[in-house]
């Protein structure tokens, strides 16, 4: 598309606000919310669309109308809308957002009183009309198609609400088989539910295209009436004359409406660039700054652009100077320079490091540059790796500044530390002093915090806009190497990224000590950081040929399954095609769909969730799950896992994310080793690849129920506290209180009930959801969490105070104070009755399973300590959910074992003892207990 209309004419743009604004608030998920707990679903997707409209067509004249109320429409037809519901209090603090956002983009809004906003286009487009001046109305619908004329077009969001669709005249008869005058009759005729117009009872689209493509408009048809050969039809229409007409009243969108368009209000001549980047950091739109439009005339010099204001590239938004202002960012590149910068960082009361290099993957990737900070507003750039300029020996680095980096005095700032730590020491250089993380600061701050990182963090907190990455290497396929980028231009940008550490850290501390985080970030977050660095570097050794040799069975398995699936059918078929497998099954073979959704493409769904229910209809349906499986497990992990294996260590290193669950469970990735299921066969020969080095054994530690046992201590229920302290097996001593039999009387059936209900009820689970996971009525299952909360009623009262807390103070939190924050839960938020269950069943869980993950953390830096001090080559190599695994050498594994058991085991003082069952063998898969 290019700029305003064809030949470039000045066009005017209007926007329907109303409309649009209403289309993304049903179209966007309700959870599009602020961190605060602000939605902003609609908000969102009207500036998203403003923003489009600005970049695309870059309006000469831009004007938006809005609805005030109710109109002559209501007037003439009181039941005109009449079912529509009152507009919700979330749609209605959006609209005010959006007022004062347009007010910050300088765009005038147009609204009048007894008519609604599509009045006030029509009129304002015919009036532009009148001049010669191209007109593009912008709405969520499709009335002003109406409106479209030679010089009149219309831009709607299309299925999607990010697609946009222009109709012309053309369009209009492509898609309606009518011009664009013709749909006020069209509308008459079949009337509009949506806006409560009665139309003729009996006329569907079909017949109505058919009368006006014949008779051309509403009052010819009624003058050929007699011509109408169908009687039911002319017996309507007769009936409904009236009806009609006044339909056709209440459709017709006015053009001459008593307002006036004046041109130059509506001319588009930049905005408050200030205010709009206040607004959407309020918003927390970090994701539109980009999309921003260069003001005209730039106010100032581009904030922090590493290149001259006239060499900016023309596609980078020109920003305004920033607040704060700028620091002062020095290259060092010589020997005398480095010495200097060493004395005065021996001296600070902090240091802020970062580092520039070649590619995200730490144990791949080479040293490019360091940058450091001694105080707020001052940056150095080290640049030891770029392919030209004048730079630094990494022997030159070592010597000068190890003695700096490995003092345990010096306190140390970095984002995502675990990354620099792993690139420092291969290359020769330690960081010793305590650790303040900004990332995992901001994280503990707001775990549900949607972008942690560094250029996000200083625009929310200190309002300032930071060179992307894209500035200096380019994106995509032509993405460069940050080696390849002139020292010059890479020093003010790394810099500036130390610097900004160091503004940001006592901003975040206090947050964390106002909150009663500190201590947790300190004693738990902090140390593990190097633990976990410890741990990525290790690795653990895959044998790929035993991936091979199960790579070639399961090809084969996966044959036998086609063969059979196609046998049970009766034909051949994609079994890829979604599409393909539901003809198979539910026209074919006629399974049952009843109750299942169709897809976009009208097909019955074949999702996992599906055959699951399906199970029992057809042996085909086993098959089908069993060969996806097998295809999920070879794709996933069978064919990716070789090509991960560190070509430098032979071994593969996963890298641990310490920000990515707002649980505070560790996640890991590249590969993902959190989902390789260890209770199906193929699962546990997958990890029967994952090996110890000769001479050695890999050593299992995993915790027993430990969020019952948290769930126990928690709620101080007095049967549960005694059953755990008895060393009951739980699931029988559930099953046998609540089915009222000896617990030597309780069936396999009867304890996985148990077992089920015990689990489930940590994450909040209705009576639907277990009878979808025990296979009960949903009668039968709520009777059974009726007699398991009347067995263990503290159980309850923990479930209700979890509630309760969320709603009143917004959040909820682990034994050793990690929150997870439910704004929406607060008194007075509205949301649909859905998301308000699966919040609570997330605020039921969150402190059980988040004590879970804090007890492992303080497990795995204790025992890291241990085995350093006790002088053991033993080390930690995984932490998977409640698992520890450890690489040992065959003499240390009794004395390993011990230690893990017992450090895990005391890791917290619980009301009920911790359990740990160790693990030990040649492999992952097999493992004997030890």
């Amino acid at each position: 598309m290019t700029p305003e209309s064809e030949g470039n004419r000045p066009q005017l743009v209007l926007i329907d606000g109303h409309s649009l604004a209403y289309r993304a608030f049903h179209a966007l998920p309700a959870t599009l919310a602020t961190s605060r707990g602000e939605l902003t679903n609609a908000v969102y997707g009207f500036t998203s669309m403003l923003l489009h409209v600005l970049q695309e067509l870059q309006p000469a004249y831009l004007a938006v109308a809005f609805d005030v109320g109710k109109t002559f429409r209501h007037e003439r037809f009181p039941e005109y809308k009449a079912h529509r519901a009152v507009m919700p209090d979330e749609m209605r603090y959006q609209l005010e957002r959006i007022h004062q956002l347009l007010e910050a983009f300088r765009i005038p809004i147009f609204t009048l009183e007894g008519y609604e906003a599509d009045d006030v286009l029509g009129t304002l487009s015919a009036q532009a009309e009148q001049q010669g001046m191209p007109t593009l109305i912008v709405t969520g619908d499709t009335d002003a198609f109406q409106l479209i004329d030679p010089l009149v077009r219309v831009m709607t969001s299309g299925r999607r609400f990010s697609d946009v669709v222009i109709y012309d005249e053309k369009a209009v008869l492509q898609r309606y088989g009518l011009r664009p005058h013709q749909l006020v009759d069209f509308k008459a005729l079949i009337g509009d539910k949506s806006d409560n117009i009665p139309g003729v009872p009996g006329v569907g689209e079909k017949t109505a295209t058919q009368l006006l493509q014949k008779y051309g408009t509403l009052e010819n048809i009624y003058e050929h009436l007699d011509e109408i050969t169908n009687a039911r039809l002319r017996q309507a229409l007769e009936e409904h004359r009236e009806q009609a007409f006044l339909s056709k009243e209440l459709a017709r969108i006015l053009r001459d409406a008593p307002i006036t368009l004046q041109l130059d209000a509506c001319r588009f001549a930049g905005y408050d660039r200030e205010r709009v980047l206040e607004l959407f950091r309020e918003l927390e739109f970090r994701s539109l700054v980009s999309r921003l439009p260069a003001p005209a005339v730039p106010a100032g010099p581009t904030q922090l652009s590493i290149f001259p204001e006239e060499a900016a590239p023309a596609a980078q938004p020109v920003t305004l100077p920033p607040k704060p202002a700028l620091g002062t960012y020095h290259l060092v590149q010589t020997e005398e320079e480095l010495q200097e910068l060493a004395k005065r960082l021996e001296k600070a009361p902090a240091v802020a490091f970062d580092t520039e290099t070649t590619g995200l993957r730490p144990m791949e990737a080479d040293l490019v540059g360091i940058s450091l900070s001694n105080k707020a507003g001052e940056g150095y750039y080290i640049p030891v790796g770029h392919a030209r300029g004048r730079q630094l020996s990494m022997e030159t680095v070592r010597r000068l500044l190890h003695p700096v980096l490995a003092n345990p005095h010096i306190p140390m700032v970095a984002h995502n530390a675990i990354y620099d730590l792993i690139i420092l020491r291969r290359h020769g250089l330690e960081v010793q002093g305590p650790l303040f993380d900004t990332m995992i600061a901001e994280w503990l701050i707001d775990p549900a915090s949607r972008n942690l990182g560094l250029k996000n963090l200083v625009w929310q907190r200190l309002g300032m806009e930071m060179t992307p990455i894209t500035e200096l290497i380019g994106s995509g396929k032509h993405q460069d190497s940050m080696a390849n980028v002139p020292v010059e231009q890479a020093g003010p940008y790394a810099a500036a990224d130390a610097d900004m550490l160091l503004r940001l850290k006592p901003l975040q501390e206090a947050e964390l000590k106002e909150k009663n985080l500190w201590h947790l970030f300190t004693e738990v977050e902090m140390p593990l950081v190097e633990v976990l660095a410890d741990m990525e570097m290790a690795g653990i050794k895959l044998d790929v040929g035993t991936l091979e040799e199960l790579d070639r069975e399961l090809a084969a398995r996966m044959w036998e399954l086609e063969e059979e699936i196609y046998r049970m059918v009766g034909y051949r078929f994609n079994l890829q095609s979604s599409q393909q497998l539901s003809d198979a099954l539910f026209v074919h073979l006629g399974l049952s769909a009843k109750g299942l959704k169709k897809t976009s493409a009208g097909k019955y769904s074949t999702s996992a969730d599906v055959l699951e229910k399906l199970r029992d209809a057809h042996p085909v349906v086993d098959k089908i799950l069993e060969h996806r499986q097998i295809a999920k497990i070879k794709s996933t992990y069978i064919e990716t896992l070789p090509a991960l294996v560190n070509p430098q260590t032979g071994r593969v290193h996963t890298s641990f994310n310490q920000t990515g669950t707002v649980t505070g469970r560790l996640s890991s990735s590249d590969p993902n080793l959190q989902n390789i299921p260890i209770r199906t066969p193929i699962g546990r020969r997958v990890r029967e690849a994952f090996v110890a080095e000769e001479g050695w054994l890999l050593l299992s530690a995993d915790y027993s129920q430990v969020e019952l046992r948290i769930l126990a201590h928690m709620t101080d229920d007095p049967q549960l506290v005694a059953a755990f302290q008895r060393g009951e097996d739980i699931h029988t001593f559930t099953a046998s209180i609540i089915f009222r039999v000896p617990k030597e009387e309780v069936t396999p059936e009867m304890r996985r009930i148990a077992k089920t209900t015990n689990f489930a009820i940590i994450y909040g689970v209705t009576a639907y959801g277990l009878a979808q996971q025990t296979g009960m009525s949903n009668e039968e299952a709520a009777a059974f969490i009726r007699a398991y909360f009347q067995q263990y009623p503290r159980v309850k009262e923990y479930v209700e105070r979890c509630k309760e807390q969320a709603a009143k103070m917004g959040y909820v939190e682990t034994l050793l104070g990690r929150r997870r924050y439910f704004p929406e839960l607060q008194a007075g938020q509205k949301i649909p009755a859905g998301l308000r269950a699966a919040a609570e069943r997330m605020a039921i869980n969150m402190p059980v399973q988040g004590t879970a993950a804090d007890i492992i953390k303080i497990a795995m830096i204790r025992l890291h300590k241990a085995l350093k001090e006790q002088g053991m080559r033993s080390r930690l190599l995984l932490q998977v959910h409640d698992e520890l695994v450890l690489e040992v050498p065959a003499e240390e594994k009794e004395q390993a074992a011990h230690l893990v058991k017992d450090i895990m085991e005391n890791a917290y003082p619980l009301k009920v003892p911790l359990k740990v069952d160790c693990q030990a063998g040649p492999n992952w898969g097999q493992m004997e207990p030890c």
